[in-house]
């Protein structure tokens, strides 16, 4: 027979997974489950669940051993040390379905993304197709004459004009704030809502923008202050906090107290001070919760009056200015905190400082 069938032809329909090969994995790797395709056997790995970040498995060495880094919100392996940078991914292999002609169906093209002005769904006739020298001149000028009506078209609306701009400033506030891609999915998915309830008109679009960008961080736990956000923006942080207040109560989205345990490993690293001072200010700050004294509180305040009350404690050298200048609060609104948290402190019995 000619030509001949390529070897990986030949073993794809008598390949087999056998018990002993599937017992001989290590304890952090999870099971496998397999299924015939066309007679080949396709395995997909189950997940198992975790508290820490989901349901994920690490895709280098299936260890489930996965934590969130609070400074980048990125999900790291504590097996391997590989870093995922987005943990909403499915890195099992899908099971394929079947068509009512018996064909296996299959996906082409880039997914489907939020943060694309078209969700990557239309055709797009680039520079270098119109452009290919294999093909005749009456040819490449009707390409470029499709070209230049695909362009015309895609942004006719004014809507999809808002969209593109938007999804463009969308993705460069995201990498200046180095914020990992669900992030912006859920930004994007919040700006398209606020834009079908009419709520950017009359507002800036890069207002819009930075504000669904702050309540996606929110809704991630990604710890991004409004400070943060209103500098990488352009834009100063009181009007940044109204257009986020006229965002919320327009799509009635609850948004629960920001943690300020979050806050205190970016804030301790800024500011010079060592592990027992941080890990102290935890402690105070896990018990001030409890209290209830973080209520109504600026996350990043009580982060560094913690800090700076632990410090005290231990006799640390760390600067109340340094504190200041890392958390972006004044060494009064430190000071405030701090009488707040004293209260924390003396129940755990810990001394009492000035």
């Amino acid at each position: 027979m000619w030509p001949p069938t390529p070897i990986w032809v030949q073993l794809a329909g008598t390949s087999t997974v056998s018990p002993e090969k599937d017992n001989q994995l290590s304890p952090d790797r999870t099971p496998q489950t397999t299924y015939s395709v066309g007679g080949s056997v396709m395995s997909r790995r189950k997940t198992r669940p975790r508290d820490e970040v989901g349901h994920y498995v690490c895709p280098n060495c299936g260890s489930p051993s996965l934590v969130r880094d609070a400074e980048t919100g990125e999900v790291i392996c504590t097996n391997c040390g590989f870093v995922l940078s987005d943990p909403t991914e499915q890195y099992a292999a899908p099971v394929p379905r079947r068509t009512e002609e018996g064909l296996l169906e299959s996906q082409s093209g880039p997914p489907g993304r939020f943060s694309a002005f078209d969700k990557n769904l239309s055709t797009i006739i680039s520079r270098a197709q119109a452009s290919n020298r294999s093909l005749s001149a009456d040819e490449r000028l009707q390409l470029w004459r499709l070209r230049r009506t695909q362009l015309r078209a895609s942004a006719g609306s004014s809507t999809a004009r808002n969209l593109s701009r938007a999804m463009s400033q969308l993705r460069g506030l995201a990498g200046r704030l180095n914020l990992p891609e669900v992030v912006t999915e859920r930004a994007a998915l919040m700006y398209r809502r606020a834009l079908n309830k009419g709520l950017v008109r009359g507002r800036p679009i890069n207002g819009m923008v930075a504000a669904s960008t702050y309540a996606a961080c929110r809704l991630t736990d990604v710890p991004r202050s409004l400070s943060e956000i209103a500098k990488a923006s352009g834009m100063s942080r009181k009007l940044l906090a109204h257009y986020y207040r006229a965002l919320v109560r327009s799509l009635d989205v609850t948004m629960a107290i920001e943690d300020p345990l979050k806050r205190v490993s970016k804030i301790a690293s800024r500011a010079g001070a060592d592990s027992p001072t941080e890990m102290l200010a935890g402690k105070i700050l896990r018990e001030a919760i409890r209290l209830r004294v973080n209520v109504g509180k600026d996350p990043d305040g009580l982060a560094a009056a913690a800090l700076d009350l632990a410090a005290r404690i231990r006799g640390s050298m760390v600067m109340q200015r340094d504190l200041a200048k890392a958390a972006g609060v004044s060494e009064v609104t430190i000071r405030s905190r701090m009488r707040d948290l004293k209260a924390a402190a003396k129940s755990l019995g810990l001394p009492d400082v000035a």
